[in-house]
């Protein structure tokens, strides 16, 4: 998964209950946090996903790490959409630093 083949980010709008937006939302997660974690060198990591196409985890600029599962959008396929996510936990951050090529 190469970052550089998407273009944009695509959120639905935050009235709709539905959309991705107020479910990241519900789980501490906004634009600004995945705008965050997408600058600050996030690793994709292998988790079993069922709704998502790949996870990443990474840290936001105040160095707390997140774990964010993306899909690429429906309505483009060069935007990524967010699908929820969650602070992650122990095991997630390690497999972060083994990315990354830290112990």
């Amino acid at each position: 998964m190469d970052l550089s083949d998407f273009e944009a980010v695509d959120w639905d709008e935050e009235e709709d209950d539905d959309g991705n937006l107020a479910h990241c939302l519900l789980h501490g997660i906004d634009e600004q946090v995945v705008d965050e974690v997408l600058a600050e060198a996030p690793a994709e990591i292998k988790m079993k996903v069922n709704a998502a196409d790949f996870a990443l985890v990474g840290p936001d600029r105040g160095g707390k790490m997140w774990t964010i599962l993306f899909d690429s959008s429906f309505k483009r396929g060069d935007w990524l959409r967010p699908i929820t996510g969650w602070p992650s936990v122990p095991k997630e951050v390690k497999a972060w630093k083994r990315a990354r090529g830290a112990t």
